[in-house]
């Protein structure tokens, strides 16, 4: 990896993990305040406003990281619009929030539903674990599929870029559920912060870390950039 290179992975990952640093902190405060407003969802009207609400904070951070990534990608190649990319961006962050906030709602039960069902006992913990893991692999492919849309006019080796956010949201949702997983009923609002400071920060930090590297090594040397 030369200077040049190295530079360029440098501000990728720094501006993805700005990106997701902002989008994850919009939609931890969004979460927060539905949260506080009507509690835990329990009845399918509640769930379906948690559902709509989420959906706008994929709609929020997908903008923020679409708008953080194409600073970046701008200068390899000046001719990519804005729009074009932070669109396709924005379509598979609602998408995916849509599909990720499914299965708690609908399909897991909440813990008040649990305590209602006698001799039923969850171990949602490693439950989710394991959903995070593997939402975050298929999701991120989803993500890389709709984000090669666009930038298969500009590298015919585009298709890497699939992989690449499988393995780097597979991981950052990883660091996520990990972060979300800490705190204890009851924790202040500060550690809330802080926790969702340093889930969106490490999240942000492998997505641009990893699909950087498949950037530069993949996908800007057949591209002639």
């Amino acid at each position: 990896m030369n200077g040049g290179m190295k530079r360029l992975w440098l501000n990728w990952t720094f501006n993805c993990a700005t990106g997701e640093l902002l989008g994850i902190g919009t939609a931890g405060a969004i979460a927060y305040g539905i949260n506080t407003a009507i509690g835990e969802p329990v009845h399918i009207m509640t769930k379906l406003i948690v559902l709509f609400a989420m959906m706008m904070a994929g709609a929020i951070e997908g903008s923020l990281l679409g708008f953080f990534q194409w600073r970046v990608l701008k200068k390899i190649w000046p001719t990519m619009p804005s729009g074009t990319w932070i669109g396709y961006t924005i379509a598979i962050a609602v998408l995916g929030w849509f599909l990720g906030m499914l299965p708690s709602l609908f399909f897991i039960p909440s813990q008040v539903e649990a305590s209602a069902n006698a001799g039923v006992e969850l171990d949602q913990p490693v439950l989710f674990a394991v959903l995070s893991i593997g939402s975050g692999l298929l999701l991120g492919a989803l993500f890389g599929l709709f984000q090669w849309i666009p930038l298969r006019k500009y590298s015919p080796k585009a298709a890497y870029w699939i992989l690449a956010n499988a393995l780097g949201w597979g991981l950052g949702l990883g660091w996520i559920y990990l972060v979300a997983s800490l705190p204890q009923e009851g924790s202040p609002l500060s550690v809330l912060i802080s926790l969702g400071i340093a889930g969106g920060l490490l999240a942000g930090l492998s997505v641009g870390a990893i699909t950087g590297w498949f950037l530069i090594r993949k996908i800007i040397p057949v591209a002639g950039g």
